[in-house]
């Protein structure tokens, strides 16, 4: 018999789940959306009873002997709290919605152990802080044991910053900011105004647009007066202020309907004043120079244009961010905490900087395609060396791959295991694969991934990025030969590769430049645009029968269309 924790995301939206094991291990970890296939699974609970019960079986959890502790992301009900909504940026309604779902999330969790039989009563969870879920899940991937922890984000319990010190790995609240502040909001509504939904996470958008737009000095300054940061907290200009310099932005704004290049300006300006708040943040908290490696965490450390920038200023030596630092993220956090408190442990466990926590693809639906397929061709690779080579072969000819292959990523952002996978030197592949696979808009660049010890050779500064969390500038004669992952401004978000966290994408880049002579390769989500990440073979099938994809590589299994079908 073995005690197991359970730590669950109940923001209401970017539900999630994480197990941890009885020597604080992370086992599993995993997005509801990507069980569910459902964009941000908004109102979904976390322990969705299937997807629960799936994760479960993965992880090694013995249904007959082993027993479940539960802990959730937040220590409250926001909707408690009693507090009108702040309406000057984003609607009312907005907050009043997302309020209930998370009063929902809080009371249902754990209520998914009686559907499995693995309780008889419903469960009391332990109840932890948002920001301390944020600050533990930053510190179990990061390598060090000092640092300073800054979690940045839309709404904690009463504001939305804090500031922690880490000291051998023992997390210690410095401050937290109790005012009506906030760099999550202010994207959301600069998200808004430039056209997209920040409910459907499209920020993205915004920071991929920036690349192509200038910075409007009058506009900056009407933006630069809507929040205040005294000593690193945040405060908003009173309403009144924040609607005048709203009405005052508005003519910079875009209808949905029109093109997206009317918003270039205002995002590129959006995006620079986000940066001076951060960096005015974020120096605050840098300034007594204790520590030199920075955590960093929450939903706004998925700025990776920002996050670029950071390396080599305010004192910094190193940056950490992990490949889950919004809330679904949290799910470790909790799980995490509720080993620390049922074992009095009071450092947090470091992990082994893995984010390949989720599923292996089930692939008895690979015995049906070949049974079935018609037209498609199906082979066998023999292993991670023969598979590598084998993608390499067909990058090498212009052909465009899903890969599904070893444990999913947790977190936002693909590192391999479910990408989708391009030579960037074949001409016109960043368009193609736009608008023949992902659906997405024309400007959307692709992220370069390549091994750390080549990073100096591509770029100008050598930064790990080992989740795809930095931008960084490309050197100045090197974008030409991998046009496609090359940024407007002559940026790239990079994932950095090394072969003892990744050794697939190692192998893979290792064979990409013998076939090719460039250890490059552009790196995607696999999915198309508003769906997430594919969770099972029926889904990369779905998509290779569906799009522009030219073949999928489930585990060693390499299915191709026929090449005078490509």
């Amino acid at each position: 018999m073995s005690q197991w924790y359970l730590g669950l995301s109940t923001s209401g939206h970017d539900p999630a789940l994480a197990l941890v094991d009885a020597e604080g291990t992370v086992r599993f970890a995993e997005a509801t959306e990507r069980f569910l296939q459902d964009k941000r699974a908004w109102g979904v609970t976390p322990d969705h009873a299937p997807h629960l019960g799936a994760a479960l079986d993965e992880a090694g959890f013995d249904r007959d002997r082993d027993t479940l502790r539960v802990g959730t992301s937040w220590a409250s009900v926001k909707g408690a709290m009693g507090r009108p909504p702040h309406d000057a940026l984003l609607s009312g309604a907005d907050t009043l919605w997302m309020q209930a779902v998370q009063t929902q999330m809080q009371a249902a969790a754990g209520l998914s152990l009686l559907r499995l039989g693995l309780a008889r009563e419903p469960v009391e969870p332990l109840r932890f802080d948002h920001h301390l879920c944020h600050a533990v899940t930053a510190a179990w991937f990061a390598p060090c044991d000092d640092a300073v922890c800054v979690v940045l984000d839309g709404e904690g319990e009463v504001g939305a910053v804090s500031a922690f010190d880490m000291r051998a790995r023992r997390l210690t609240r410095r401050w937290r900011s109790w005012g009506p502040g906030s760099l999550g909001t202010f994207y959301g509504w600069l998200t808004g105004l430039c056209g997209f939904d920040w409910r459907a996470g499209e920020e993205w958008k915004v920071m991929g647009l920036a690349a192509f737009g200038q910075v409007d000095p009058e506009l900056a300054a009407r933006m630069d007066g809507m929040i205040a940061v005294d000593r690193g907290r945040l405060r908003f200009a009173d309403e009144d202020m924040l609607r005048t310099a709203d009405a005052l932005c508005r003519p910079f704004g875009r209808d949905p309907a029109e093109p997206v290049e009317r918003a270039a300006d205002l995002a590129a300006t959006g995006q620079a004043v986000y940066s001076a708040f951060a960096d005015r943040v974020i120096g605050s908290c840098m300034a007594d120079g204790a520590a030199t490696d920075l955590l960093l965490a929450g939903g706004c450390a998925l700025n990776s244009s920002y996050n670029g920038t950071l390396p080599g200023r305010h004192g910094i030596e190193r940056l950490h961010v992990p490949p889950c630092p919004a809330d679904d993220g949290n799910a470790i956090g909790a799980a995490l905490l509720a080993y620390m408190h049922e074992t009095g442990t009071d450092a947090v466990p470091r992990g082994d900087g893995s984010p390949f926590l989720g599923h292996m693809a089930r692939t008895r639906t690979l015995d049906k395609m070949r049974a079935s397929a018609k037209g498609f061709v199906i082979r066998e690779t023999g292993g991670m060396g023969g598979a590598a080579r084998a993608v390499a072969g067909c990058l090498a000819e212009g052909r465009i791959l899903g890969v599904m292959r070893g444990r999913a990523e947790f977190g936002p952002r693909a590192l391999g295991h479910r990408s989708i996978l391009a030579d960037p030197q074949q001409t016109g592949m960043k368009d193609r694969i736009n608008a023949e696979v992902k659906g997405r808009e024309a400007y959307r660049p692709f992220a370069p991934a390549l091994r750390l010890a080549d990073t100096a050779t591509w770029f100008g500064r050598s930064v790990p990025s080992p989740y795809m969390s930095l931008t960084l500038p490309w050197l100045s004669d090197r974008p030409a030969p991998v046009a496609a992952t090359v940024h407007a401004d002559g940026t790239g978000r990079l994932q950095t590769v090394e072969p003892h966290t990744a050794p697939w994408m190692s192998t893979l880049l290792g064979a990409l430049e013998q076939a090719t002579g460039v250890p490059v390769v552009l790196n995607t989500s696999f999915n198309i645009m508003g769906k997430p990440i594919v969770h099972s073979v029926e889904d990369a099938a779905g998509m290779l029968m569906t799009s522009g994809l030219d073949a999928i590589l489930v585990e060693d299994t390499l299915i191709e269309k026929p090449l005078a079908a490509s």
